[in-house]
């Protein structure tokens, strides 16, 4: 949390995000629960101002 990030792939306007928190799923089978990686929670402005959140992959995030 606190790293700031951008896309890896070449896109226009892409933005500068940071890092808000690791996304994990829950998963209860019989008693037992295991915790599974879903992505990298995001925010960033937009151009207007707006705030903008959204979950990544690792493989598309690159730490500047």
């Amino acid at each position: 949390p606190g790293d700031t990030v951008t896309l890896k792939q070449d896109l226009p306007n892409k933005p500068i995000m940071i890092v808000i928190k690791k996304e994990t799923s829950t998963i209860t089978c019989d008693k037992n629960k295991e915790n599974y990686f879903k992505g990298i929670r995001c925010r960033w402005f937009t151009n207007d101002g707006q705030l903008q959140e959204a979950v990544y992959n690792t493989k598309d995030l690159i730490k500047i």
